[in-house]
């Protein structure tokens, strides 16, 4: 799944950057950025012991594909969602720091915009996730989405 295409065709990118006040073109160079550490997150969490059928569960108690809906609403954001998928994927202050360091040598975003996309990013890739699964009916169609380390 080519997950930049995705973001782009559904309104997923232009949204983001209004949730957090930058331009498309720089919340493109962000979730280009952000995305490949993200998604080996959710690859992490999907290939432990509870596998794909736990990441899914715990994206259901934090609303399922209505992590999305949130993201690409009109309404205010409400980032709390994001911060907990942040806490499954980056454990610690370091790994978070980490990453908004790599994607801003990366991607020449300034690091507090790289700061502040990340909780929503992990909504919106959270929500879409739920939403695949949903439609397929079976986790074990989701394994191409997360495993293909190629197109991010």
């Amino acid at each position: 799944m080519d997950w930049v295409a995705t973001l782009r065709r559904s309104g997923g990118v232009n949204a983001l950057a209004r949730q957090i006040g930058v331009s498309p073109v720089e919340a493109t160079a962000g979730v280009e950025a952000l995305l490949p550490c993200l998604l080996g997150g959710f690859r992490e969490v999907g290939n432990s012991e509870a596998g794909l059928p736990g990441l899914l569960a715990r994206l259901a108690m934090l609303g399922d594909g209505n992590l999305a809906a949130e993201i690409l609403g009109p309404g205010p954001l409400a980032t709390q969602p994001g911060e907990t998928i942040l806490g499954w994927l980056l454990p610690d202050k370091a790994a978070r720091d980490a990453v908004v360091a790599q994607a801003v040598a990366a991607s020449g975003i300034d690091p507090q915009v790289a700061e502040r996309l990340l909780p929503p990013l992990a909504m919106l890739v959270g929500g879409y996730i739920s939403a695949r699964a949903d439609a397929i009916g079976d986790a074990k169609g989701l394994e191409g989405i997360l495993d293909d380390n190629d197109r991010i």
